[in-house]
């Protein structure tokens, strides 16, 4: 009976009251911690069904760059194997912990109007010509195309060209063994036979910005560059899941808050507010 009886008194003490407090506190907090966790799932799959419908959109910053964006996927590497096969086959060829990859196609597409209003130093486009016989020449020559004011994005292109003077059938005006002189091709005694153009040289920059944004509640890929002709074919891109935050018997810990507890001395259950050390069952 005596068992019975303090027994029946601990449960009508405060103490079990606070500890059947923290309990509920625990459940709930465990039920909340899972509605989260469906609703992320939920949108997740919102996310990843957007990014296998959605389309390139173009758009021209303030700063007069062009932006390109696509909606792109939220998924475990398991998951991007079965939703884009592409991007799970370039993320098997890294190394270490990936944490986000975006595969870009680039199109760079310029017409002559454009190009002759980026060339630098036209006078100086042929050098001095190399006089590899009596008739043939090689003429290096080079192409500079600067885009900005400060050189960050331009083209640098060096070739050659060969040809061959020979002079004009049916043409007397000089000599066939005087030298070719500009006179000679002004007064059209001179015929150029072109024999081959090669480039032997390019140097390009291009100053391009890529990353991964929430925009209105998505997550985008974005790429954009000043690079005139810059365009994009292809996008896309993937956030892997980061590994979650255990919430269960996360170790031990410094404290500071109000915990129920037991006053021994006193024999009495007590509030203690303050800092605590202890072990961490549950938190959120």
């Amino acid at each position: 009976m005596k068992i019975l009886k303090a027994i029946w008194d601990f449960i009508n003490s405060k103490f079990f009251g606070y500890v059947v407090a923290i309990v509920l506190v625990i459940v709930m907090a465990t039920m909340c911690q899972t509605n989260i966790e469906l609703r992320e799932a939920l949108d997740r799959s919102e996310q990843n069904t957007s990014a296998l419908t959605d389309t390139l959109k173009k758009e021209r910053l303030k700063t007069g760059e062009l932006q390109f964006t696509i909606d792109g996927f939220i998924a475990s590497e398991k998951e991007l194997k079965r939703l884009n096969k592409d991007l799970y086959d370039e993320l098997q060829k890294q190394k270490g912990k990936v944490i986000s990859l975006n595969k870009i196609v680039i199109l760079l597409q310029q017409n002559t109007t454009d190009l002759r209003k980026y060339i630098a130093h036209l006078k100086d486009l042929l050098e001095e010509p190399i006089k590899l016989n009596d008739s043939t020449y090689l003429v290096p020559w080079t192409l500079n195309y600067i885009y900005d004011k400060d050189t960050t994005n331009y083209d640098l292109f060096k070739g050659q060209t060969k040809v061959r003077l020979t002079w004009a059938k049916n043409r007397f005006s000089m000599t066939p063994d005087e030298p070719v002189t500009r006179s000679n091709f002004e007064l059209g005694d001179v015929d150029v036979k072109h024999l081959g153009t090669e480039m032997t040289s390019r140097t390009t920059q291009i100053e391009l910005v890529w990353g991964q944004k929430w925009e209105n509640g998505r997550l985008r890929v974005f790429a954009n560059s000043k690079y005139p002709g810059f365009s994009i074919t292809n996008m896309q891109g993937v956030l892997l899941d980061v590994p979650k935050r255990p919430h269960w018997f996360t170790g031990f810990s410094v404290n500071l808050g109000i915990m129920p507890t037991y006053d021994f001395i006193h024999q009495k259950p007590t509030i203690v507010v303050g800092p605590s050390f202890g072990y961490t069952i549950y938190q959120w």
